[in-house]
């Protein structure tokens, strides 16, 4: 008995190797350049011009490859929101009834798998969207790419509505309206290659 628990032993510890060198290694994911990555907004007033922002810089990541497919995570720091106009309007737009910076600093968001077609000409980007402490499915739009590699030799751009309600901000709607317009403009780091 105990030579046949050995002999099993020896044969799993022969195979452990072949099994694991058989995985194929997972791609790196390539990185955002901050100083040239970020999102700005956009909400109508019912009366008037709209209330225009930004946020200058964004984190997140690319990941995947052209054959298998990415995925994309951008993470925004509302704390580095600059809204244009009156300081009022920063104010109220940092408030709780707003987007509640103070309290929910970091604005996420995380899309579903999308093909390498998608990313150089086009088209719905479906994802998450984590903001003021709730998740609600969006979908975006990914621009065509100007470039024949996109983030790298050109932006990444995305754009979309998204309904304030949805995410819990809902003061001064006889002021203004419900969409908010947003623009995400992503450039990616080179990956740094075999040393």
């Amino acid at each position: 008995m105990k030579r046949a628990a050995c002999a099993w032993l020896f044969l799993l510890a022969a195979l452990m190797p072949m099994a694991t060198s058989s995985q194929t290694p997972t791609p790196p994911a390539l990185a955002f350049d901050e100083l040239h990555s970020g999102a700005s907004f956009l909400v109508q007033m019912r009366m008037g011009s709209g209330i225009e922002g930004r946020i200058g810089s964004a984190s997140g990541e690319l990941a995947g490859t052209p054959a298998s497919g990415w995925k994309v995570r951008v993470k925004l720091d509302g704390r580095g929101l600059r809204v244009d106009g009156p300081r009022w309007m920063e104010r109220v737009t940092r408030s709780d009834s707003f987007l509640a910076v103070n309290r929910y600093p970091v604005i996420r968001f995380e899309s579903e798998a999308f093909s390498d077609a998608l990313l150089r000409g086009g088209g719905a980007l479906p994802g998450r969207l984590f903001l003021r402490g709730l998740v609600q499915p969006v979908s975006f739009q990914l621009l065509p790419s100007a470039c024949d590699r996109p983030g790298l030799a050109c932006d990444i751009n995305v754009q979309g509505r998204l309904s304030r309600h949805a995410f819990g901000m809902t003061a001064y709607r006889a002021l203004l309206k419900d969409p908010v317009e947003v623009r995400f403009r992503v450039r990616l780091r080179p990956s740094p290659g075999p040393r």
